[in-house]
């Protein structure tokens, strides 16, 4: 019996070409049989197919017609750039109030717009469906969208990326903006190039772009704070082992015992096999980071800023002013003999150059001065209160 099709929607598509790419580093042999296999795949099923309308195929990036799709013609593309279907990539703010007055929720439009708002696609601000919809099911504000997709290459890119992509992180963690190209013609072939992974991260709603400055430049942020919590958890599991460990130290070190602080501090170093895929500076930078993003409700978290005589590394000032504060440097050591001598003159640096100045000013009475000196998976922690 003849089937007649006449719309065939096909999803994630960026995954096939991900598996794909995957094959021609790992696997070269089976790179051009993978090639084929899609190709003629495609071909047979969405161009030489007489029962066929139309084919729809969705994914976060735009499929490239070369490869694996070189036998397709007549492919129109939507993206979030543009406007055609803009209201269509998500739920306008109108239809969230309705819902919630519907579940008689009203009461949290306020917290679900801080949760779930804040992307922008075309000339459109949308909220996520996906956390809409299970918001209204359970009526629990928590993170619903950022477990359900693939972020091993999102993963994969930030462990090969430069110390820019670190410091870029630190400013968006900050809650501040930083300015990316964004090309309406982005394909996985080109992650490496132009910003890539900017880009797979706007592409994949981990980024907004909140405003445009001229033709593919636009200045873009972390859109919500269930997107924050992802970079919380995620970043922290990925680079600096699970929370396990993480949450712990963090602890230690609030509580002011420096010397549980430093013993966890070196277990993280040893057991997170993470830190052999980072190199040089990006591994400290990672450590930073996650404090950054595990502080964020309870310190001003700063880094290479100006005070005293010169520039510290980290500086933690509390939210609260009868808390202490804490301020960072560190050093690197050429042999593990040295680690002691380098922490020892990280903390008189700290002195020295009085980064620690104006904190006292501002009702903060207690203050850490804290030096740390690095040597691989090695550590030392000298400090002074």
């Amino acid at each position: 019996m003849k089937v007649s099709i006449k719309t065939l929607f096909i999803d994630s598509m960026e995954k096939i070409r991900y598996n794909i790419l995957k094959i021609k580093f790992e696997r070269r042999l089976l790179w051009k049989e993978a090639i084929n296999f899609y190709r003629n795949l495609y071909s047979s099923v969405l161009k030489t197919n007489s029962n066929l309308k139309m084919g729809v195929l969705t994914g976060i990036v735009q499929v490239a017609k070369e490869g694996i799709f070189s036998g397709l013609n007549n492919v129109i593309t939507y993206n979030i750039l543009g406007n055609d279907f803009e209201t269509f990539f998500g739920l306008s703010e109108e239809e969230v109030e309705n819902s919630l007055k519907y579940f008689e929720l009203e009461y949290e439009i306020e917290e679900v717009k801080k949760w779930y708002d804040g992307y922008k696609f075309g000339n459109s601000e949308v909220y996520n469906p996906w956390s809409i919809i299970n918001y209204l099911r359970t009526k629990e504000l928590q993170a619903y969208w950022v477990n359900t997709s693939d972020n091993a290459l999102i993963y994969d890119s930030l462990k090969n990326s430069t110390v820019d992509v670190f410091n870029n992180l630190q400013t968006l963690f900050e809650g501040k903006e930083i300015k990316k190209e964004i090309s309406p013609f982005f394909t996985f072939e080109e992650l490496s190039k132009f910003d890539g992974i900017w880009q797979l991260m706007v592409y994949n709603g981990y980024l907004k772009i909140s405003e445009k400055i001229s033709n593919d430049e636009y200045m873009i942020k972390i859109p919500n704070y269930e997107i924050q919590t992802f970079f919380k958890k995620g970043f922290i599991d990925k680079f600096l082992v699970s929370g396990n460990y993480f949450n712990p130290m963090m602890d230690a070190l609030l509580d002011g015992d420096i010397e549980e602080f430093e013993r966890r501090l070196q277990n993280i170093f040893l057991v997170n096999t993470s830190f052999y895929d980072l190199k040089g500076e990006k591994v400290y930078h990672s450590l930073f980071l996650g404090m950054l993003i595990w502080l964020r409700d309870k310190y001003e978290v700063k880094s290479n800023g100006e005070r005293g005589h010169g520039r510290y590394d980290a500086m933690l000032i509390p939210l609260d002013k009868i808390k202490p504060a804490y301020v960072f440097e560190f050093k690197v050591s050429k042999t593990i003999k040295g680690l002691n001598a380098k922490a020892e003159e990280a903390l008189e640096q700290i002195k020295e150059k009085q980064y620690d100045a104006g904190l006292k000013e501002k009702g903060i009475s207690k203050i850490y001065r804290i030096g740390i000196a690095f040597k691989g998976k090695n550590v030392k922690v000298k400090y002074e209160v």
